[in-house]
């Protein structure tokens, strides 16, 4: 906190330095402008326009209630009595370059025409809550010492708070950006509440900083959105928000938890190369376009269980360190996890793939769980590494299922339903013991006249019986002659690889 005040004290002392050094270059002294006159100006609807001055006092719209000589007469030190009427300030305000000395505190007023306070100094707390700017407005550059608040407001305008530095806590609540919102290399050093947020327009945080707790919990992006190379450096919330075309995260870091539970995205998603080193939560998420994850990185457990991708969706080149689970996730078109590593658990229970589900060249390094998964077009898991169990238990396949090239430590077969599976035996360390399992895998072995796999599975087999099984002999015969006599008619249906 020590450090914290004697920064602010440093950029107020670099800044007065800054506006005033010039003035002392040549023999003036510096400006100083007293508020009372600015809030006249403004009462009297006249230009409000300076420049590297300092403005002592506070600016509130309270005071726009009395007439102008009342304000020049009434110290700004006496309280005046809030109104429930809306203000309104027909001038234009244009102060730059300046610092504000006082509490601005311009709460339920009307901005008609343009405002900027770019590259100033609020010394004080700054509130312009439930406030309706007609015009544009800037602040960019901007610094805000203490809280600045712009709950519930309402900007007609372009709102430009291009690289503008919150000291203080920063509250845009419930506010809506009916135009263009630039927070480009902007800077929240403290609480972050964007909770609620309407953006009409485009919005921007392109490589902008949150270092404390970052809110964005319901907010309304109906055009596009982008947050690339932005910075989180404590828990980003997007619970519930709504993105209406495309958004972008690409480069993003998340040093805390992050949570995008229950969000929609409408439009387009794309988080390349971005970085979750805490849990990340995607629970219940649905995707109606394309979305991308590629080389993501997960350094805690993810969460996209439920959650609905309803258009192409890619992680390709993905790593995730702690486990990830899909459980009950449904894929509606492609899905892409080429040359992923799952150094985690990886669960995929009760998945529901109705396209391509491609898996080449992945690294399933602690198991991964697709039991109960249903697979409506082909899975490949070709030149994939299968550390651990995988779990294919009750799955069923429609289509073809490749494993060529791969190595699998352990799995689970019972139950699975399918027609083609082009997975060597000699490539498989364990297969769970079920009698069925054994059966439909020998038979498909059969069906793909790949004779040498189909005796060493058998083999495998007959000495699997001897272990688990205490029946006598007779059974374990009949068994062994079931095995090479097959079941008639699947041992004649077409290799679909020779056709």
């Amino acid at each position: 906190m020590r450090f914290m005040n004697l920064a602010s004290a440093l950029v107020l002392f670099g800044l007065v330095f800054l506006f005033v050094a010039p003035k002392i270059a040549l023999g003036e002294s510096p400006i100083v402008v007293q508020a009372d006159e600015v809030m006249a100006k403004i009462k009297l609807g006249l230009p409000t326009e300076y420049d590297h001055v300092i403005i002592h006092g506070n600016l509130t719209s309270e005071r726009l209630g009395l007439t102008a000589k009342e304000i020049l007469r009434i110290p700004f030190e006496v309280e005046m009595l809030p109104s429930d009427e809306p203000m309104v300030a027909n001038s234009s305000i244009v102060i730059t370059n300046s610092i504000i000395d006082g509490r601005v505190d311009f709460n339920n007023t009307i901005f008609h025409k343009q405002v900027s306070f770019e590259n100033t100094f609020f010394v004080e707390n700054v509130s312009f809550r439930y406030s309706t700017f007609e015009g544009d407005v800037s602040f960019a550059h901007s610094m805000f010492n203490k809280t600045g608040s712009f709950s519930g407001s309402q900007f007609n305008g372009k709102a430009d708070f291009l690289q503008a530095y919150f000291n203080g806590p920063a509250f845009f609540i419930g506010s809506q950006f009916n135009s263009m919102a630039n927070f480009y290399l902007a800077q929240f050093c403290k609480v972050a509440s964007l909770r609620g947020a309407q953006f009409k327009g485009s919005a921007s945080f392109v490589e902008s900083q949150f270092c404390d707790y970052a809110e964005f919990a319901y907010s309304q992006f109906a055009a596009d959105a982008n947050f690339g190379e932005t910075y989180f450096a404590d828990a980003a919330n997007f619970i519930g928000s709504q993105f209406a075309q495309t958004v972008e995260f690409n480069r993003t870091r998340f040093e805390k938890e992050s949570s995008f539970e229950g969000a929609h995205f409408t439009g387009s998603a794309r988080f390349l190369d971005p970085v979750f080193n805490k849990t990340t939560d995607f629970v219940s998420a649905q995707f109606d376009k394309d979305a991308y994850f590629n080389r993501a990185r997960f350094a805690a457990p993810a969460f996209f269980a439920k959650s609905k991708f309803n258009d192409l969706v890619e992680f390709v080149e993905c790593n995730f360190t702690s486990g990830v689970s899909f459980q009950q996730s449904n894929f509606l078109i492609d899905a892409t996890f080429n040359n992923t590593k799952f150094i985690g658990p990886a669960d995929f229970n009760s998945g529901n793939f109705l396209g391509f589900a491609d898996f080449g060249g992945s690294q399933f390094d602690d198991g991964a769980d697709f039991s109960n998964a249903s697979f409506g077009g082909p899975a490949d898991f070709s030149r994939s590494n299968i550390g651990g169990k995988i779990d294919l238990h009750d799955a069923q396949f429609e289509k073809n299922v490749y494993f060529e090239s791969s190595k699998v430590n352990s799995i689970d077969l019972s139950k699975t339903r399918y027609e083609w599976l082009f997975l060597h035996w000699n490539s498989i360390n364990h297969l769970e013991f079920d009698e069925a399992a054994y059966q439909k895998l020998i038979n498909n072995y059969k069906r793909l006249q790949w004779q040498q796999d189909s005796t060493d599975c058998s083999s495998t087999y007959v000495n699997a019986i001897q272990t688990e099984s205490a029946n006598g002999p007779y059974w374990i015969m009949n068994a062994v002659g079931s095995i090479f006599s097959g079941n008639g008619s699947s041992t004649n249906r077409t290799n679909p690889k020779a056709s």
